[in-house]
C-alpha cells in the first residue's frame, strides 16, 4: 500500500463532492458497505508532562483540550474492511480547524489490506495549528460513513533550557543548589532532565521521574536540585527540557569549580562526606543508603548484582576502602556458588552500577600465619571463588591511619571451605596473588558471618567481629604485633573471641558494621529487616586515642 498525499484543487474538489453526493444515501448503512474503524494518530497526541496521550481526541473542548504533536510527520491510520472482501480506497480528510481553515483529502491506492494509512508531512502542519482528521472508504459502489473527527494540536518550537547557581563556593562531598529553568511558547514546558555528562540518552520521558531523580518536574518553569560534586576541579551540570508535545531543547550547560573536600577521608564512606555509610537492599532489590529518597538513583541498581536473580538481597556485598586510588569505598560482591568476585567502581558520589563491574582474580599462592608457603589445595583454597561463603572488605592489616590524608589500601577477608583467609591489595583494582591462612586447617569458620567495624580494640589495627549463625553471639578478634609484622593468632579459633553481644539470626537476618554511625567515636552495629529498615546498635566503651568497643547500647 502506498500512501498518497493529494491536495485537490477547488474545481476537482467540487467534482469530488458531487461524486460523493451521487452515492446512494443508504450506502453507509447498507450491510454490504465498507466499514472504517479504529482511527488512530501516530505519534499519539498527548501531554508529555502528564504522561497522557490518546490515538483520537474526539472532543477538543473538554479538559485540557486535544493533545499535542511535536516536530514530527504525522501518520493517520484506520482499519477499513469490506464484507465482500473487495478492494477499497480510503480517503483521509484533514481539516484545519482554525477560523477559515480548509479541508484537504488524502486518498490511498486500492487494496484489500485492512490497515489503511496516510502520512501528513510536518511541513504541511503549521506551528501552533489545530487540526482534525477523519476517514471513509469506498469499494467504487458503496461508501462507508466517516469516522469521528480526531483532533490534535501542533507545536514545532523546541523549549529553552538554562542552568544557574549562586556564587557560593562548591566543595567536594557537599551539596550545592542549582536552578533548572525552561520555557515554551506552545504546548508549555513539561519537565527536565539534568546530568553531569554532556550526551543525553534518546527516548527519556517525564514519566521517568518516578524512578530517576535526575528527571524533574518544573513548577512555573523552574526547579532547584542538589548536586554533590564527586571530585575536585572543573565540573558541569547539563540540562535538557521537554515540552508537552515531546519536543526537547538543545542541551544547556553550566560549568563550575569544586574545591577539594575538607572532610577527612574515612573507611566506610561512599560519597566523600567523611562519614561511614550503610548500604542495604530495599524492597525491590536495589542497594540504597537507609532513609534515602526511593525515587532517587539507587546506589546499586537491581539487575546489576551478580548472580541469576540480579537482586542485592541475594548476594554478599561489602565495602570498606578501595582496591584502587579513590578516597571513597568501592563495592565488592559475590553470588553464592559463583566462581567470580565482582568489583563495582564508585563514581565518587556513591553510585556503583553506572559501569560494568570488574572481575577480581583469585589468589593462587597460599601462606600460613607465619607467612610460609603452603599447598593451597590441601588447605581448602580452590582455583575460583565458588566455594567462598563469606567476604568482607577489612581495611589495612598494617594499620588504618591515613597518611597525608590518603587512606591505606584495603584488604579482603574471606571464608572458604570453613577456613579464614586474608588477601591484600595487589595491582590496581585487584588482589595480590598470595593469600594468608589466618585460621587453623579445619572448618570452624564455616558457621560465622564476618563484620568489619574498623579500629575497635584500642589500636590502629582494624578489628574483626564475627557473628555465629547458630546462637547469634558476636565476638571480637584483634590484631597484635607491629605494622611491619602483624600477628593474627587471635583469628585461629572463632569460638575463642570475647562476646560483645548476641543478635539472634531469626530476629536479625542481616547485620553489619561500617564504623562509627552515631558520631561518638565508637564503631556501631546495625541490623536490617527485609524492607531495608535499619536499626543501629551504638557501640559502648572508650573512644580514644583509638576506640575500644566492649559492648552495645540499646537499639536506636
Amino acid at each position: 500500500m502506498t500512501p498518497a498525499r493529494v491536495a485537490l484543487p477547488a474545481a476537482a474538489l467540487a467534482v469530488a463532492l458531487g461524486l460523493a453526493a451521487a452515492q446512494p444515501a443508504v450506502a453507509a448503512t447498507d450491510p454490504a458497505a465498507p466499514r472504517v474503524e479504529a482511527p488512530r494518530t501516530s505519534p499519539a497526541p498527548g501531554f508529555a508532562g502528564e504522561g497522557r496521550s490518546s490515538d483520537c481526541y474526539t472532543d477538543p473542548y473538554s479538559g485540557s483540550g486535544a493533545g499535542w504533536v511535536g516536530l514530527n510527520d504525522v501518520t493517520t491510520r484506520v482499519t477499513a474492511t469490506s464484507p465482500s472482501g473487495t478492494q477499497l480506497r480510503t480517503t483521509f480528510q484533514l481539516w484545519d480547524t482554525s477560523y477559515g481553515g480548509g479541508r484537504t483529502d488524502h486518498t490511498t491506492s486500492w487494496s484489500t489490506y485492512p490497515e489503511a494509512e496516510t502520512a501528513l508531512a510536518r511541513d504541511l502542519l503549521k506551528d501552533g495549528g489545530q487540526y482534525a482528521w477523519r476517514a471513509r472508504a469506498t469499494d467504487g459502489r458503496l461508501t462507508s460513513a466517516y469516522t469521528a473527527w480526531c483532533h490534535f494540536r501542533v507545536d514545532h518550537t523546541a523549549p529553552t533550557a538554562e542552568v544557574t547557581t549562586d556564587a557560593s563556593p562548591k566543595k567536594v562531598g557537599e551539596e550545592a543548589t542549582f536552578t533548572l529553568k525552561g520555557a515554551d511558547t506552545g504546548s508549555e514546558i513539561a519537565c527536565a532532565r539534568w546530568q553531569d555528562t554532556p550526551v543525553f540518552s534518546v527516548g527519556w520521558s517525564c514519566s521517568d521521574a518516578a524512578t530517576d531523580s535526575r528527571v524533574v518536574r518544573l513548577t512555573d518553569g523552574a526547579a532547584d536540585i542538589k548536586v554533590r560534586p564527586a571530585t575536585w576541579g572543573s565540573q558541569s551540570v547539563h540540562l535538557q527540557t521537554m515540552d508537552n508535545a515531546g519536543n526537547v531543547s538543545q542541551p544547556a550547560r553550566l560549568d563550575y569549580y569544586a574545591q577539594p573536600s575538607t572532610a577527612p577521608a574515612s573507611f566506610g564512606d561512599i560519597d566523600a562526606d567523611g562519614v561511614p555509610d550503610v548500604l542495604v537492599p530495599d524492597a525491590a532489590g536495589n542497594l540504597r543508603k537507609p532513609g534515602s529518597n526511593p525515587s532517587a538513583t539507587p546506589n546499586a541498581r537491581v539487575g546489576a548484582a551478580p548472580g541469576e536473580s540480579g537482586s542485592w538481597a541475594d548476594v554478599q556485598y561489602t565495602h570498606r576502602g578501595t582496591l584502587g586510588y579513590q578516597q571513597v569505598d568501592d563495592l565488592l560482591a559475590h553470588a553464592p556458588g559463583s566462581p567470580y568476585l565482582s568489583l563495582y567502581g564508585n563514581d565518587g558520589a556513591g553510585h556503583f552500577t553506572g559501569q560494568a563491574p570488574m572481575t577480581v582474580a583469585k589468589p593462587t599462592v597460599c601462606r600460613n600465619a607465619e607467612r610460609l608457603t603452603i599447598d593451597c589445595g590441601k588447605h581448602g583454597l580452590g582455583p575460583n571463588w565458588s566455594k567462598v561463603t563469606q567476604i568482607a572488605a577489612y581495611g589495612s592489616p598494617r594499620g588504618d591511619s591515613a597518611v597525608r590524608g590518603i587512606l591505606p589500601d584495603t584488604s579482603v577477608l574471606f571464608v572458604e571451605n570453613g577456613r579464614l583467609w586474608l588477601a591484600e591489595r595487589g595491582s590496581t583494582n585487584d588482589l595480590d596473588d598470595r593469600a594468608t591462612l589466618l585460621s587453623g586447617d579445619d572448618t570452624r569458620w564455616a558457621g560465622y558471618e564476618l563484620l568489619t567495624p574498623g579500629r575497635a580494640q584500642g589500636t590502629d589495627f582494624p578489628t574483626l567481629w564475627a557473628r555465629s549463625t547458630q546462637d547469634g553471639a558476636v565476638r571480637a578478634f584483634s590484631v597484635t604485633g607491629t605494622p611491619a609484622a602483624p600477628v593474627f593468632s587471635a583469628f585461629a579459633d572463632p569460638a575463642a573471641g570475647p562476646v560483645l553481644t548476641t543478635l539472634a539470626p531469626a530476629a536479625h537476618p542481616r547485620v553489619g558494621s561500617d564504623g562509627d554511625l552515631t558520631g561518638d567515636g565508637l564503631p556501631d552495629l546495625w541490623s536490617a529487616d527485609a524492607a531495608g529498615k535499619v536499626t543501629v546498635l551504638p557501640g559502648t566503651g572508650t573512644a580514644g586515642p583509638h576506640p575500644t568497643v566492649t559492648g552495645f547500647g540499646p537499639a536506636a
